[in-house]
This record gives structure tokens, sequence and C-alpha cells, in this order.
């Protein structure tokens, strides 16, 4: 097991994904955020069901920076309940977990 992580969100439009995307890497909180539009998510909320076009972001960071990542999407996020799931990275080449631990570690 390693110590970086990816942590998943969706967004409604380009314009949230690219806002959160920017301000995780730009604050030192993510590596890297690739940002995938043309998802399409069918889901259960508030007692319907709803089908909808969605950007999906996979932040690349460490897990001791989830909660600062987390607290960046609540601030930035159009949902009323924003997707925030963290997924353990097992295993990875170690100049790219290099990489991710040396592009965060320059957050304050």
């Amino acid at each position: 097991m390693t110590d970086a992580c990816m942590i998943l969100t969706t967004c409604g439009s380009e314009e949230t994904a690219l806002t959160i995307a920017s301000a995780l890497v730009d604050q030192g909180f993510a590596a890297c955020v690739n940002i995938l539009p043309g998802l399409k998510s069918y889901y259960y909320f508030k007692g319907e069901t709803h089908l909808d076009e969605e950007v999906l972001l996979v932040i690349k960071t460490t897990k001791d920076r989830y909660d600062r990542v987390a607290e960046v999407i609540a601030d930035l996020h159009t949902y009323e309940i924003p997707e925030i799931l963290m997924v353990p990275v097992e295993q990875g080449s170690a100049s790219i977990l290099d990489w991710i631990r040396g592009s965060v570690s320059r957050a304050v």
C-alpha cells in the first residue's frame, strides 16, 4: 500500500469541474486532475430516479491531503451533496508516486 490515492467526484458542468481542478492543483492539494466529460449518471435522489450528464474528476493526491481536497470540493461544488470518494492506490511506479508526493508537498 502507498500513501497515494485517487479521489473521485462528479460535476454538473465542465465549468465547475475546471474550477475545482484548477483550485486543487494551483493550491498544491493535487498533483493532477483528469477531467472526463460526457459521463451519464443514473441515480436515486430525493425519492426519484434521475439521468444526468456529468463530468468525472479523477484527482491524484496523497491520503493526508484528503481533508483539504474534500474541503475545496465542498466549497466550490454546485451539488447539494457532492460525491467525494477516496480510492487508495495499492501500487504504482516509483516515479509517478514520487511525482504525486512532490507535487502535493508544496501545499501549505
